[in-house]
């Protein structure tokens, strides 16, 4: 309004200066690109912070992407790991197979050869003591009976005197030998038998004791045997397992320390995940926060424009309302040339102009107005159209932002997912480790007892076998005499 031309009838001649409409309208102008100026420079600067702001979101997708890059670098060197251990476990196996066969081969063999030779020893023994029940019975019936008694070599005792005779020397010859044995051997059983030779028993009763004394001798060495087989089976056995568990227990404890260093990594990486999601969520924040103050300005500035307009818009219907009410034509709202009332040659009047005499500088201000509204509604289109496109920019940082947080989830998930199925796997290897750690104290328990139960084995089993087939031999030896003195005294 300061535009227009303020001030009565020139007084002083008939010409009406218009130079202050054109001076209206250049204000107008030149505030007009102002305020265009202004805003285009708020439109570089927002558009510059978007740009900005959008590379930091392609930044951060970028490192997100380097992340999990590494992350799957990370996991595939761990599966070639895993893998290469897996080898190395398959090598140890089939080695440990080769062996273990290799072993049993030869245990196989020996077990073979062992039990040829039991085979001929037990075949001789049982030839020999049938040979001795046979030439017993012989010995025994009562046909040698009678050819004892009635032969003159007297093999049995026939009187009772007692003569330094050959069956006194016989039965004496078998008591020395008995004697012999029962005080080498300490053996109550020999000595009742050298005893009951002494004291003139039946032959044949004794050769009974003797024949019962080499039977229960040879039990007593068959026993050892198993013993000895038995201890020696098991002591293989109880090696065998502890080195089976040992290597087991190692095996699992090494595989548990992998493993460990696996969940380590696993939970950095979560951690890691855990800050990148903290930093994407505190992004989107801040970009929703931005763009509600944003919009906030947008909606303040956009009432303002609309009250703007309006109030110009009422100002325009004042100003007409004039021409209206009096039906006088509006004046063009374009700018004219001064108009002369009078002749300029004549002197100037003192009397007033016509009341149409202003309309000129109405119209310029008229002009001026339709201008500002022009111009209001302009901004308010381009405020709406810069609105949509930043409300379009804000959706699209906003969706990537989203996608980024969805990604970086999603891969926490993963990460803690595999986390827990290594935890279980983890809690599997360590209940296995103290199953395996349970075998092998009870299988060093066994080890001990063998320890206990066996260690005679090697220490006397072989003196006890040659004590007992010198004291068989001995038993054979005295009754070999006593058969060949006769069956009784």
């Amino acid at each position: 309004m300061s535009a227009a031309q303020i001030g009565g009838p020139n007084p002083f001649g008939d010409y009406a200066p218009q130079s202050s409409q054109i001076q209206g309208i250049l204000s107008g102008m030149h505030e007009a690109f102002e305020a265009d100026l202004k805003k285009d420079n708020d439109n570089e600067a927002e558009s510059l912070k978007s740009f900005k702001e959008l590379m930091a979101t392609k930044k951060n997708e970028a490192d997100t992407l380097k992340a999990t890059l590494q992350k799957q670098e990370t996991d595939q060197a761990a599966a070639g790991k895993t893998l290469s251990d897996s080898e190395v476990l398959l090598d140890d196996t089939t080695n440990d197979l080769n062996n273990d066969e290799k072993f049993f081969d030869n245990t196989k063999e020996a077990c073979q050869t062992k039990a040829k030779q039991w085979s001929v020893r037990t075949r001789l023994r049982t030839e020999e003591l049938n040979g001795m029940q046979q030439a017993i019975q012989i010995l025994s019936s009562n046909k040698a009976q009678k050819t004892f008694e009635s032969s003159t070599s007297s093999f049995l005792q026939i009187a009772s005197a007692r003569k330094h005779t050959e069956r006194n020397t016989v039965r004496t010859q078998a008591y020395a030998q008995l004697k012999l044995l029962a005080s080498k051997f300490h053996s109550r059983s020999v000595a009742q038998i050298a005893a009951e030779v002494s004291v003139g028993g039946h032959f044949d009763k004794v050769i009974f004791m003797i024949d019962d004394m080499i039977s229960l001798l040879r039990k007593e060495e068959q026993d050892d045997i198993e013993h000895r087989d038995r201890c020696e089976n098991s002591e293989n056995a109880n090696k065998n397992t502890l080195g089976d568990l040992k290597h087991a227990i190692e095996k699992t404890e090494a595989s548990l320390k992998r493993m460990g260093t696996i969940k380590g990594e696993l939970s950095g990486d979560i951690d890691a995940l855990e800050i990148e999601i903290d930093a994407t969520t505190s992004d989107m924040a801040e970009l929703l926060k931005f763009r509600n103050a944003e919009s906030e300005t947008f909606k303040k500035a956009l009432k303002d424009d609309t009250d703007a307009v309006a109030l110009l818009k009422k100002a325009i219907v004042a100003l007409s309302k004039f021409y209206k009410n009096n039906k006088i034509a509006m004046p063009a709202l374009v700018q004219k040339n001064p108009e002369y009332e009078q002749d300029p040659d004549k002197a100037p009047e003192t009397s007033f102009a016509p009341s149409d005499s202003r309309k000129s500088e109405t119209g310029g201000i008229l002009a001026i107005l339709d201008m500002l509204v022009e111009d209001g509604e302009k901004e308010i289109a381009e405020g709406r159209a810069d609105d949509k496109d930043a409300q379009e920019k804000y959706m699209k940082q906003s969706g990537a932002l989203q996608d980024t947080l969805d990604g970086q989830e999603e891969a926490k998930a993963n990460t803690e997912s595999e986390k827990a199925d290594l935890e279980e796997k983890i809690g599997s290897y360590e209940k296995h480790k103290k199953e395996k750690s349970d075998d092998q104290d009870a299988e060093l328990g066994t080890k001990g007892a063998l320890g206990t139960d066996c260690a005679w084995v090697q220490d006397h089993f072989e003196d006890r076998r040659t004590k007992r087939k010198t004291e068989i031999q001995g038993l054979v030896d005295a009754k070999s005499m006593l058969a060949s003195g006769g069956s009784g005294i």
